[in-house]
């Protein structure tokens, strides 16, 4: 019995097998889908460059076959699409390889400056409908239905507290380069310089009272709208006093951007701010930015809307880390938003 027992095996001890070991196929196997796991993903990353590609030099043809950039059902939904699209977070290197694609370079200038157009469209056109209000609560009402109201309202907030965290008293005397027809952010800011408890509360005097900043604490604020347009300052001037109260420090002058401290002295003003659409390129714009900071005093502070990452499609991305503007310029905050507000901040005070 144990002879035929040894023959079949029978009763002897099992083989252990250990479970730290794997064969060479079961090691190749894992090699390989982690390959083609890798390859998935690259190629998706690829496709989703290409689609973000596609859809922007898509949405640039469509717009070009308008007869024109007023609102309307079309041309809303291609500029909505486009401002979704750009808005999305992707990784730098998605960024980068949409925004260095040679169709986006090549249609970028063009879509830019469409985009600029159809904003002035937009708000010329929400200007004229608010003016029609028959009261001035009916008036007020419009202009809050206006579709990227909580946008002026939210990019506004952000402005003011990068403004505040560059400076230790909350300005009184703002001058806004690029205005428009529609001057939102010139409103929100006044509203928010006029009301707004946190701010207010900086204007107090924290060392030992003087007559200059008493008077100082107690100016009302005062925001001075800047617009080469002529008939943007008008519909703006008219918009204001349209509004009663709510518009009460609200100043107007049409002038080009390089020209406007001929008009005003822009030394004045404890802050002067450069709307996105003020200038089309980093050259165009730098050019604007030191004309108008050798008209501002030292210490003052210049707000400048800029782009990041996919946004710089509708606006141009703004440097102020170049040599030239670094000799006038002390850049003190840079700000990202990562939600619907589509601007970026930039803060610096003149040296």
């Amino acid at each position: 019995m144990p002879l035929l027992a040894s023959w079949l095996r029978i009763g002897s001890p099992t083989k252990k097998v250990d479970a730290c070991s794997r064969s060479s196929q079961d090691s190749l196997t894992i090699v390989e889908k982690a390959d083609i796991l890798q390859s998935q993903k690259a190629d998706a990353r690829e496709k989703k460059v290409q689609w973000l590609v596609r859809s922007i030099v898509n949405t640039h043809t469509e717009l070009l076959k308008l007869p024109h950039l007023r609102p309307a059902p079309t041309i809303n939904k291609l500029l909505g699409n486009l401002v979704a699209i750009c808005s999305e977070i992707h990784d730098q290197d998605i960024v980068d390889k949409v925004l260095q694609n040679v169709s986006v370079q090549a249609v970028l200038p063009s879509l830019r400056q469409i985009c600029a157009q159809s904003e002035s469209c937009l708000e010329l056109h929400w200007a004229e409908h608010i003016l029609e209000g028959q009261t001035q609560q009916e008036v007020v009402e419009r202009l809050e239905s206006f579709p990227y109201y909580e946008n002026y309202e939210d990019l506004t907030r952000l402005e003011v507290c990068s403004i505040l965290s560059a400076t230790k008293k909350a300005p009184r005397q703002v001058a806004f380069i690029g205005s428009g027809p529609l001057p939102l952010t010139s409103l929100c800011l006044l509203q928010a310089l006029k009301n707004d408890v946190a701010v207010r509360s900086l204007t107090q005097p924290t060392t030992n009272n003087t007559t200059a900043t008493d008077n100082a604490a107690n100016q009302e604020p005062i925001v001075l709208n800047v617009d080469y347009d002529e008939a943007a300052i008008s519909a703006s001037l008219k918009l204001s006093l349209a509004l009663g109260e709510r518009g009460n420090g609200m100043e107007f002058i049409c002038a080009e951007a390089t020209s406007a401290s001929a008009s005003r002295d822009l030394s004045e003003f404890d802050v002067v701010y450069m709307a996105a659409l003020v200038g089309v390129t980093q050259t165009d714009k730098e050019k604007i930015m030191l004309e108008v900071i050798s008209r501002m005093r030292r210490g003052a502070l210049l707000v400048v809307r800029s782009s990041w990452g996919l946004r710089s499609c509708l606006y141009p991305e703004v440097d102020l880390a170049t040599e030239t503007l670094l000799k006038r310029l002390e850049p003190c905050v840079v700000v990202h938003p990562y939600n619907q507000v589509v601007n970026s901040v930039i803060v610096a005070r003149v040296r």
